[in-house]
């Protein structure tokens, strides 16, 4: 793999796609990791990795503190995966959310440039915004308009403005919506219903259930970030610069939340319901076929076989939730 020995920067580290991605990085590369607090090493610590690489606590808003990092360090590789990742949360707290996901990927994007660092970009479905017509290309226009679609799409237009004006080696990656064993946002689908489940308490829904979204699972991605970093570090074939990643699967919430209940619980439990989603896009599904014919990048993990090993991570790792 091209990335042997490389030295790499992993922001958001202790995360869920995060401290999957370092996992796979240490055995051969030399990684480094940024997170914003030790609030998440359980996930680390679950790996037992936590002692076996550099992480460092730091905002990446703050550009000195950040930009000392990149002084002291002969970086070849930076995954900026760092954000704030709740809906819910960036219409309470908007400011917190544009400062990690606007501020923080910029910050991330000028040192890259100063220091002529190749970067891939986490970005994401929401910052496509509403359509009228589905799935996605990476041709669509941006079109957010909450907080947090808002924060995406401008941080996509930042990696689009350094690519073009300096010719930074920028690649960036919408996902769509990601699980797994780690997830710890509670206001999550999977995350919260399986805890709920696994606790014998009754699952609360945010919608009516019929939202529908494409679900992509995290060993997935990580391959995905790892293969678009070997190329991107490689620059032997000319690569895009944005590139959507899902799975080809594509479900409603309730259809989700009756496969959580059939595998935890072998029968339908009523859940309840508190609408909580007027922010939030209904149905998003994305074209990920470009990303497969230029790179030959897919998604293999089922619904079903990828809910049941996320599954299996709660119940070894209960004490987070107990």
């Amino acid at each position: 793999m091209s990335l042997n020995n490389k030295n790499i920067l992993v922001t958001g580290s202790t995360g869920l796609i995060g401290s999957w991605l370092v996992e796979k990085l240490i055995n051969n590369s030399n990684v480094s990791g940024i997170a914003l607090d030790n609030k998440m090493d359980f996930l680390l610590e679950s790996k037992g990795i936590l002692d076996s690489f550099n992480n460092i606590y730091i905002d990446i808003s703050q550009y000195e503190d950040l930009r000392k990092i990149f002084q002291i360090n002969d970086f070849d590789l930076v995954i900026h995966l760092a954000a704030q990742t709740q809906v819910v949360d960036s219409i309470s707290e908007p400011l917190r959310t544009f400062k990690s996901n606007i501020e923080g990927t910029w910050n991330i994007l000028e040192l890259c440039r100063e220091f002529s660092i190749p970067v891939v970009v986490a970005s994401s479905d929401k910052a496509y915004g509403h359509s009228e017509t589905l799935p996605y290309t990476e041709e669509h226009s941006l079109n957010a308009i909450y907080p947090y679609e808002v924060s995406k799409a401008i941080g996509d237009k930042i990696s689009g403005t350094y690519i073009n004006t300096y010719n930074l080696q920028v690649v960036t990656l919408r996902c769509g919506n990601v699980y797994g064993g780690g997830d710890l946002n509670w206001d999550r689908l999977i995350p919260g219903v399986v805890k709920s489940l696994l606790k014998d308490e009754t699952p609360v829904l945010r919608s009516s259930g019929d939202f529908t979204r494409d679900w992509v699972y995290v060993e997935d991605v990580v391959n995905a970030y790892l293969k678009v970093s070997e190329e991107l570090i490689k620059g032997d074939q000319e690569i895009s610069l944005f590139y959507n990643f899902s799975s080809t699967e594509y479900f409603s919430v309730m259809e989700i939340y009756k496969e959580l209940c059939s595998q935890i619980s072998s029968k339908y439990i009523e859940p309840k319901f508190e609408l909580n989603s007027d922010y939030e896009i209904k149905d998003q599904k994305l074209d990920s076929r470009k990303i497969y014919d230029e790179l030959g990048i897919k998604s293999y993990e089922t619904i079903s076989s990828g809910l049941q090993k996320t599954i299996k991570w709660y119940k070894e790792n209960n004490r987070i939730y107990e």
